[in-house]
């Protein structure tokens, strides 16, 4: 069960900052970029809220397994489109 929030914190994770990434990208494009800011943000949070709210209900490690999964996503989506050539000295 741990193996399973932890894949269904890594698919929330990379349906949420992936549409993040999609959104940023169309608002060039759309002649209403504010509408499109907030059914973005109200969907993408709706359907991480709505994963994470069924995991919580069986036990607190389920959580905690999803959102490492969920801040695993957003790392490698941030390796994959941040930007190229930039050192990140920590």
């Amino acid at each position: 069960m741990l193996l399973f929030s932890f894949l269904v914190g890594l698919l929330a994770g990379s349906l949420y900052f992936g549409g993040l990434w999609y959104t940023v990208r169309q608002l060039s494009t759309t002649s209403r970029p504010a509408l499109l800011l907030l059914g973005s943000f109200l969907l993408r949070l709706s359907l991480l809220l709505g994963a994470l709210y069924l995991l919580t209900s069986a036990h607190w490690s389920y959580l905690l397994s999803a959102l490492v999964g969920l801040l695993l996503a957003r790392t490698l989506l941030i390796r994959r489109w941040g930007p190229k050539g930039v050192t990140r000295d920590a």
